[in-house]
């Protein structure tokens, strides 16, 4: 019963323990692995948007910059004035060339075509509803942006701008119906300036622009400045598309054939985030044949109106290869793990129930009436402590049994009866003893299963450091010991909470404490679009305080901010005196964040309460028994949407008596103390 129960039962539970211990282990860190990797490819995604917004941009002050100094010059002045078309044709043109222009055309002081550059025999008609023109002489100044342009007038500036223009649309899955309709119009980034002549008279317009339909020069530099020229399995890692409306007019993005897929149409839950919203996106999204990380942001014409996107995306599969990876590997090292446990349980069962074993055998001896057996004692833990209680109970059996029989050679009329109590007495010993077995081998059992699994960590870590540098399987095991190592600062957290050490209090100029703290935050990717701003009072009194408490409570903060205000926002600090007597100072840290409602804030310094997903609830009641310990108050001012301030008091290294000073935020209560 002991071979076939104890030690399956032992088994059986140091695998269901590594079972189940492995596959959350994996579950986590498989998560936060590729939640992690996510995140860093929007993080660069999102970059790579600045990047393509500000080459966009670029393009188009390049634009402005080049109509705007032709519309100086002065033989295109001269031109004009005395109406010498011929001279204006030839000069536009040669400036269009070098420029790299599609158009360049001139009006007169009402609008009307004086000359285009590609087509000097279209001209008089009226361009003065155009909104860069009708600006231009209305404000008489240079105007740029981004327009529509209808097919009747790009046929009138050159046919083959129309035919570029011109795209069928393709059928694209997710995206939203709509009526299939061929795009005629184009989408153009122009520019307009005003003409003056010497006495500085407005005598026309000169406006022009590049034809964004089929402009793969503009894509194809967005996506090298901002991706390079890297690709995974024959495909181009980074991408650049611009729309016309929802239609992808120039890009670099591959249909399944190879092609650029001009004429297909964005997804639509794009379409109504961007184009209808007006929102930027920053998600996973289906890009005509693939799922890629991506940003979207609307492209907006001089009014405003929204008439097309930007966009960059990373190819998603790289992504999702790479969890599959880690996740196989997991895998094999989980099963190699379990084998390992099953074989330590195995021996370790053995050991443990091979003294039970001996103990039965010689206790079914014993009944039999053999009394001068003895156990071998070969070890000084609980069994071995057992097997000395056994053969004690079996050397006093034995003296028993020896008076029992000088006293029957002396009365044998009561051996019977005797012999029946001893027997009585055998069986209830033999109970006993099996029971108190029983319990000492379950307390033995607990004690030993305390220490196995503290080996997992450092076996990892061997594995690591035996691993070559360039095996991929480093990282994740770098991921497994980091999450492992992250669970014991947990641990130690608790632990700093239940056992928080006494200040080693020492004059410490405060001011000197917040910039240690801000120099360890600054440089963080979190704290990198976080305007800071400090106000610190440069006379305030030196604080008794253990530095590095002080400097742990406004780190807290300062990383609480930051991640109210998702890493993007302002941290103020102001650093004062808090009373008029110059016993108490204070600073005060206020951000800009979504704030505090009344509900959190009566529950803020109580241990393990937490409004983030990650959070343990302990860093604020840490703070919070640091400035008690200080003699020192921690209070809050916060409004929903109106950010939050904390403000710490301590009192200065003046050997006066203390008196606190008014209180501007209600103090948390001794009743509430973490």
């Amino acid at each position: 019963m002991i071979r076939s129960g104890i030690r399956a039962k032992l088994i059986l539970g140091f695998t269901l323990a590594i079972v189940i211990q492995g596959a959350i282990t994996g579950l986590v860190g498989v998560s936060l692995f590729y939640d992690r990797t996510i995140s860093q490819a929007k993080a660069e995604v999102t970059g790579a948007l600045n990047w393509a917004r500000e080459i966009y941009e670029g393009r188009l002050r390049a634009i402005k910059d080049t109509v705007r100094l032709s519309a100086t010059r002065g033989l295109v002045v001269n031109a004009l004035t005395r109406g010498d078309r011929a001279f204006l044709a030839a000069e536009l043109e040669q400036i269009r060339k070098v420029e790299g222009l599609d158009t360049l055309t001139i009006t007169d002081a009402a609008g009307r075509v004086v000359i285009r550059a590609r087509n000097n025999r279209a001209f008089g008609d009226d361009r003065s509803t155009n909104p860069l023109v009708a600006a231009a002489l209305k404000e008489r100044r240079p105007v740029w942006g981004t327009v529509i342009v209808p097919r009747e007038e790009l046929l009138l500036e050159n046919a083959r701008l129309a035919e570029r223009a011109h795209i069928e649309p393709v059928e694209t899955p997710r995206a939203k119906p709509v009526p299939e309709r061929s795009e005629t119009s184009g989408l153009m980034q122009a520019a307009a300036a005003p003409v003056l002549d010497a006495s500085g008279r407005l005598i026309g317009v000169l406006y022009g622009g590049v034809l964004l339909n089929r402009n793969e020069e503009l894509v194809d530099r967005i996506k090298k400045t901002a991706f390079g020229e890297e690709a995974y399995k024959g495909r181009d890692l980074g991408t650049a598309t611009i729309f016309q409306g929802d239609m992808r007019i120039a890009t670099n993005v591959r249909t399944r054939e190879g092609v650029r897929a001009i004429g297909t149409r964005v997804s639509r839950e794009v379409r109504e985030a961007v184009l209808e919203q007006g929102r930027k996106w920053t998600d996973e999204a289906f890009v005509v044949n693939e799922w890629y990380i991506t940003a979207y942001e609307p492209i907006r014409d001089v009014l405003g109106r929204r008439i097309g996107i930007l966009y960059v995306g990373l190819l998603k599969q790289p992504y999702t290869d790479s969890l599959w990876q880690t996740l196989s590997i997991f895998i094999g090292i989980a099963l190699l793990g379990i084998a390992l446990v099953i074989l330590i349980a195995a021996l370790i069962a053995g050991k443990l129930t091979r003294p039970l074993r001996d103990m039965a055998r010689i206790a079914h001896r014993i009944t039999e009436g053999d009394h001068d057996v003895r156990i071998e004692v070969a070890s000084k833990d609980e069994l071995g402590e057992l097997a000395e209680a056994f053969n004690k109970m079996t050397a006093q059996i034995s003296k028993m049994l020896g008076e029992l029989r000088e006293w029957a050679r002396t009365l044998e009329h009561k051996v019977d009866q005797r012999s029946r109590e001893i027997q009585a007495m055998q069986g209830q010993l033999m109970q006993s003893e099996k029971l108190a077995s029983l319990g000492k081998l379950a307390a033995g059992v607990a004690h030993e299963i305390n220490n196995p699994m503290t080996g997992i960590l450092t076996n990892a870590s061997l594995l690591y450091e035996d691993l070559p540098a360039e095996d991929p399987a480093r990282e994740d095991l770098k991921t497994i010991i980091d999450e492992t190592i992250r669970c014991r600062r947990i641990v130690k957290g608790l632990l700093d909470f239940a056992r928080q050490s006494r200040p080693e209090k020492k004059k410490v100029p405060l001011n000197e404490i917040i910039q240690n703290s801000l120099n360890l935050l600054r440089n963080q990717a979190s704290f990198r679009n976080i305007e800071i701003a400090e106000q610190l009072d440069p006379f305030l009194p030196e604080v008794s305080a253990d530095p590095n408490q002080i400097q742990q409570v406004c780190v807290n903060i300062l990383i609480n901010a930051s991640e109210a205000m998702n890493g993007a926002g302002k941290i103020q600090i102001i650093s004062r005196r808090a009373d008029r007597m110059g016993q108490w100072v204070e600073v005060s840290i206020s951000d800009t964040g979504p704030g505090i409602g009344p509900e959190a804030r009566s529950k803020l310094f109580d241990p393990f309460f937490t409004t983030k997903a990650t959070g343990t609830g302990l860093g604020l009641a840490v703070s919070y028994g640091i400035v008690q310990s200080h003699g020192g108050t921690i209070d809050l001012k916060s409004e929903p949407g109106q950010g939050a301030t904390f403000i710490i008091r301590l009192p200065t290294a003046s050997e006066e008596p203390l008196q606190q000073p008014a209180s501007t935020a209600p103090s948390r209560s001794p009743a509430n103390r973490p």
